[in-house]
């Protein structure tokens, strides 16, 4: 089932749902309001007629005839119910119906005693109707209880109206149902429609076509969606690029020493190469073996570094401290190269893996003495929350080519080694969540590096 067929059905069963919770809530809370309005009716009219005759009918025998009374007669024109005149036995001696109470004439005393004790009852059984009624005792001139006025109104009557409202509101229901199943259509199409689009984009990714971008026109959560997805695609297409790169560089590298070991042992395994030339060519294929090797464990730890699977040494170190054990190490390189080492750092502690942190240094001091005609300097901003490490000399500013593909794999300058040297020291800043990025400068050019304290 598509998403937007499910979005459909679930907007139709949540209207259902609302619908049938409400109607039930709201019909139990108008048949509660009917008949608590209908038992407030009874009691007040009920109590208005109690008040005509309390005191003015002296014995039980004058009751038959209360229905004769001028006054009594006023009272019943102006009842919303029905009203029963009952002796003190429960016989009915006057019905405001013509058939009271589903044919009965006497209501049972502890019916009557029931009511009379509560003032009035929003559901009781009397004879065979359902009813709301209230009791209200006649009393004679000497206070004598000598018969009750029941007033009544049948339940059946209230539920009918109850569900005629119910009915209204099952209409307005139905109206607003449709409306909402338009537009809940409508809203689902501008959610389905962008959905469609992203699969579609991500079927030719699927096909290596990457690089391809989403234009979908939405707001809030899609939009997002969208805009993560176009830079996930186009992360996807330059890590293509690189890797494409990174095999062509990586064969190149490879293949330049296994040729020259090739060429040397066949020449010695065929004669060609004879006497003090095959002390020579050993030592050659020797030296390009140990090339081999570094660059693979150049390599392997670089695949480390980028999967995590390196762990890091974390201690509290002095960046001064670090700075100048690679000064130390240098030194022999910079005083070949008459190259002026300048270090503005102060004690700042930070939280690091020195021993890491001393390879990515020394590579960018190593890289800075090949490209450097005079000077070197190291200054160091001690910041809140991060410290912010400058690497700067006056060698030849870097092109285009290499600000953009310098910290990328088997990538060499002019002057450069195996080309996993920046490689390295930006997956060890990173592994430390910090920075690198490099500058041209003025006279110069920069490596800046910021990590966190």
């Amino acid at each position: 089932m598509s998403i937007r067929l499910k979005i459909i059905f679930s907007y139709i069963l949540l209207i259902l749902v609302s619908f049938a919770i409400i109607s039930s809530l709201f019909n139990i809370m108008i048949k509660d309001f009917l008949i608590n309005d209908a038992r407030q009716n009874l009691v007040r009219q009920g109590t208005a007629i109690q008040k005509l005759y309390n005191g003015r009918i002296k014995t039980p025998e004058a009751l038959q005839n209360i229905k004769y009374r001028p006054k009594f007669k006023i009272g019943e024109r102006i009842l919303d119910g029905d009203l029963l005149v009952v002796d003190l036995y429960g016989d009915i001696v006057y019905s405001s119906r013509e058939n009271p109470l589903g044919g009965g004439n006497k209501i049972e005393y502890a019916i009557l005693d029931k009511i009379m004790r509560e003032g009035s009852y929003n559901s009781i059984k009397i004879g065979n109707l359902d009813v709301v009624a209230a009791v209200f005792p006649i009393r004679s001139e000497n206070g004598r209880i000598i018969g009750s006025i029941v007033m009544y109104t049948l339940v059946k009557g209230i539920k009918i109206a109850s569900q005629r409202i119910l009915g209204v509101l099952l209409k307005g229901f139905l109206v607003s149902g449709i409306i909402s199943f338009i537009i809940g259509y409508v809203l689902s199409k501008s959610i389905s429609a962008p959905i469609r689009k992203l699969t579609e984009v991500v079927d030719k990714i699927k096909n290596k076509k990457f690089g391809e971008k989403v234009d979908i026109k939405a707001d809030g959560e899609i939009r997002v969606l969208a805009d993560a997805f176009n830079d996930m695609s186009i992360e996807l297409n330059n890590y293509y690029i690189s890797q494409k790169r990174f095999l062509q560089n990586a064969s190149h590298e490879l293949k330049t020493p296994l040729m020259s070991i090739q060429g040397y042992a066949e020449g010695i395994k065929d004669g060609v190469i004879e006497g003090d030339d095959i002390s020579k060519s050993l030592d050659i294929i020797i030296d390009e073996s140990m090339r081999l090797r570094d660059i693979v464990n150049d390599l392997m730890y670089l695949s480390k570094l980028e999967t995590h699977q390196e762990k890091l040494n974390i201690r509290i170190e002095n960046l001064k401290d670090i700075i100048q054990e690679c000064s130390d190490k240098l030194l022999p390189q910079l005083n070949k190269n008459n190259i002026l080492l300048n270090i503005n750092v102060n004690d700042i502690m930070i939280n690091c893996d020195r021993k890491k942190l001393v390879q990515a240094f020394m590579n960018i001091l190593g890289n800075a003495i090949r490209y450097a005609k005079t000077t070197i300097n190291i200054k160091a901003t001690d910041n809140k929350d991060f410290v912010e490490i400058n690497f700067e000399n006056d060698g030849r500013k870097f092109t285009n080519d290499e600000m953009k593909n310098m910290f990328e794999r088997f990538y060499k300058g002019d002057k450069g080694e195996t080309g996993l040297g920046l490689a390295i020291t930006k997956a060890i800043v990173e592994s430390h969540e910090g920075s690198i990025r490099a500058l041209n400068l003025d006279n110069g050019i920069c490596f800046s590096i910021k990590l966190k304290k």
